[in-house]
């Protein structure tokens, strides 16, 4: 019976019941007929109509797009950088007040400023190069810090060059930490990139973009309906991302790889 109750997809499972039984009290204290605070019965009628609308991923593969031309981005200039001052201390330290200016500067304001400073369409793009970046990078540049010098050494003895050492020793072997870091800033850029997509108001054929399209048709008493089915659909989607989050960092743990993911 403990047994039973400590396994992890049972305490998984018995949290969702618990966050739907929470969702159910609310709904009842403050609903009104959808308006305010949505039912999760009429959430998931909703969510169900999406699911079968060819419209809804065509919103899914625009937001999944941008998002991957900004981590695609973000992954080159962390890669360089990351690679640079992972072998070279001083470059490292150099670079550390930046990473920890872009991760320390509200979200909220860098979407403001990217308005302002670039079109307002091409915003959330920009909004996930930096925020992947400092994340990416140390991942990156941390691995290549933690290879253990004797295989370096090894390398070396056996007449092998600079480019080679790093090819085929230090980023082989730093694969890890980079994996981790980049799978904890594709789950992060996916959030930002809606959040980004329904504060800017100007991206066309996104979840972020249709959940502020709902917010603003005050025609549409149940407006909030379609708000929170939305938000249910990109809940998912996040779900499956995290579970492929976490095979990856089981599967690295069970080859004796100790690693803390960066969170921002």
């Amino acid at each position: 019976m403990k047994k039973f109750i400590t396994n992890k997809f049972v305490l998984f499972f018995l949290g969702i019941l618990f966050v739907v039984l929470l969702w159910i009290i609310i709904s009842l204290l403050f609903d009104r007929n959808g308006a305010i605070f949505p039912s999760p019965s009429m959430t998931f009628e909703k969510f169900f109509e999406l699911f079968i609308d060819a419209y809804t991923y065509k919103c899914v593969a625009y937001t999944m797009m941008r998002m991957g031309i900004g981590f695609g981005i973000s992954f080159i200039i962390a890669f360089i950088l990351g690679l640079f001052a992972g072998n070279n201390s001083s470059l490292y330290q150099f670079l550390k007040p930046l990473m920890v200016v872009l991760r320390s500067i509200p979200t909220v304001a860098l979407v403001f400023l990217f308005i302002v400073l670039i079109t307002p369409k091409d915003a959330p793009i920009m909004l996930v190069i930096v925020i992947c970046l400092p994340i990416l990078f140390e991942g990156i540049a941390g691995g290549i810090k933690n290879v253990d010098p004797l295989y370096i050494e090894a390398a070396k003895v056996d007449g092998a060059r600079y480019m080679k050492r790093m090819t085929h020793v230090k980023i082989p072997l730093a694969m890890p930490y980079i994996l981790i870091s980049m799978v904890s800033s594709f789950a992060l850029s996916f959030k930002i990139e809606i959040m980004a997509e329904a504060m800017t108001g100007y991206t066309k054929n996104g979840l972020g973009s249709v959940i502020a399209f709902a917010k603003n048709d005050l025609e549409d008493p149940r407006s909030m309906v379609t708000i929170f089915a939305y938000a249910l659909f990109a809940i998912v989607l996040m779900l499956i991302i995290s579970f492929l989050q976490e095979i990856i960092t089981v599967s690295l743990k069970k080859r004796g790889f100790n690693i803390i993911s960066n969170n921002c």
